[in-house]
């Protein structure tokens, strides 16, 4: 492959996945491309790459494509130290703090076959005797389709038991036709979706990547350029609650992926969290840039300008009367809370949206964002007596039910969830997001035919929609991500 189609493979491959391949990953990427334009029977390179231009990233021609990209290496209780600190330390906090509410919610992104968020929901059922009384999501993602449905099967060979003690893998395991099945208790905590962690589509409630006490990001940074983590770090950082925790690999520290979180220190190991103020917190580090250290630059010395050539005075106009200045607009605190709910500032955002409504106590889209903002702190109660509100006000705003219901399902009460998202297509049948999540609800139930049903109205509803046209109650996704996340979609 010649310079020139090497770059706009790679180009192509940054603009829909966000996966960068620096100089010293040209022949990994190089070999990847290759094998798979020869299983998709291309001969000719350029006429490979014309047909990943035109296909959809989340087509088949992508899906293999990817699956050659992404190194595969991955194994139960992958790095003992970071192990260590989750069971002995991150963990423990976390149930501590969630011992009134009983609910944990953690995400593996980048979960490949699925070994690391086994490992998790493993050592919950280690350090929870009373497991059965928690409301526990733990969600896992990943781009490559492939590896999620591995993760799905959960049937594991001997290569991803290298550092697993044999006692844990004789109890959660049972040996099966040369590999070992993991027991329905621990597949039960898991959850597994297709995301692309370089689309804009965290945190939200349609996705279910909102309020997360624990994010685990290892060994996955290598794949981005430093401009698109530092994006995704801002999104991961608005995904957790205040105090929540972010693991990244062990060689990953310090990279630009790190630098909105606080870093602590364990033995072996660093992880990082959120916190309100880094300075409040034991073990951040805040360095002011060393402003004498910047080098001034030289006074360029700019050519002499022509003589200036003498012309007769002219009298000058008279001097307009300047109007009064105007007073300025006052600003909308909801627009302005729409702002701070962009940046992650929920806090802030509710106080807007409340002095909104403060001025109109029936400006039902405050209530809608109100609920969505205490949703993403992780405040369910709050909520949902925004939503509430906000059915009371408009009883036939579709919008208010489906967020009413996605707050419903994040809390484990699903049959209520159905409910809600019921009134919602009675009142905007064309709802597709409703669809979706009643197919994911009806999925999970093992009701088959009742998944398929609003899976398919979803993507037929989505698909005559512009593709770029945002989708009401989602947090911004558009009607394209919505069909990628649909064709990811596998029935139970």
């Amino acid at each position: 492959m010649d310079d020139v189609s090497c770059g706009l493979f790679r180009t192509l491959i940054l603009e829909r996945t966000g996966m960068h391949f620096p100089p010293r990953r040209r022949d990994a990427m190089v070999r990847s491309v290759l094998a798979a334009a020869g299983h998709s029977g291309f001969e000719e390179i350029k006429e490979y790459q014309r047909h990943l231009f035109v296909s959809k990233t989340d087509s088949k021609a992508w899906d293999e494509l990817i699956q050659l990209l992404i190194i595969n290496e991955t194994y139960f209780f992958r790095d003992t130290p970071q192990m260590d600190a989750l069971r002995d330390h991150i963990l423990p906090e976390i149930i501590s703090r969630h011992r009134d509410d009983r609910r944990l919610r953690i995400w593996s992104a980048g979960c490949a076959s699925g070994e690391e968020p086994y490992s998790l929901a493993i050592l919950l059922y280690q350090l929870l005797p009373d497991i059965a009384q928690w409301n526990i999501f733990i969600l896992g993602t990943d781009i490559n389709k492939s590896d999620l449905l591995w993760a799905e099967k959960a049937c594991y060979k001997e290569r991803s038991f290298r550092v697993t003690d044999p006692l844990i893998r004789e109890r959660f395991f049972t040996p099966r036709d040369g590999v070992f099945e993991l027991k329905p208790p621990i597949r039960e905590m898991v959850h597994f979706a297709h995301l692309n962690l370089a689309e804009d589509v965290y945190p939200s409630l349609t996705t279910n990547t909102n309020a997360m006490d624990l994010i685990l990001f290892r060994n996955v940074a290598i794949y981005f350029e430093e401009v698109m983590m530092r994006e995704m770090a801002l999104r991961f950082h608005r995904c957790l609650i205040t105090d929540g925790w972010f693991m990244i690999g062990a060689a990953e520290a310090g990279s630009a992926i790190c630098d909105p979180f606080i870093f602590w220190n364990f033995p072996g190991t660093i992880l990082y969290r959120k916190g309100v103020a880094p300075t409040h917190r034991p073990g951040s580090r805040v360095t002011p840039p060393d402003w004498d250290s910047v080098p001034i630059p030289e006074r360029v010395k700019f050519p002499d300008l022509p003589p200036v050539r003498e012309e007769p005075v002219q009298p000058l106009p008279p001097y307009p009367i300047p109007a009064p200045p105007r007073s300025p607009e006052p600003a909308d605190p909801y627009q302005e809370g729409l702002i701070m709910m962009g940046k992650g500032n929920y806090e802030g955002a509710i106080e807007r949206f409340q002095a909104r409504l403060a001025k109109d106590p029936k400006f039902v889209p405050a209530y809608c964002e109100l609920a969505r903002a205490c949703a993403n702190r992780g405040r369910l109660k709050e909520a949902g007596a925004w939503c509430e509100k906000a059915v009371k006000t408009d009883p036939l705003l579709a919008e208010a039910y489906y967020i009413f219901a996605l707050i419903r399902q994040e809390e484990g009460a699903d049959e209520k969830a159905v409910e809600l998202l019921q009134k919602v297509l009675y009142l905007d049948s064309n709802f597709a997001v409703a669809h979706y999540s009643l197919a994911v609800i009806h999925s999970q139930a093992g009701c088959g035919d009742e998944a398929l049903r609003h899976r398919s109205q979803a993507m037929h509803l989505g698909a005559k929609l512009p593709p770029d046209e945002i989708l009401p109650g989602t947090d911004g996704m558009t009607a394209a991500q919505l069909l990628a996340m649909i064709g990811a979609m596998k029935m139970k």
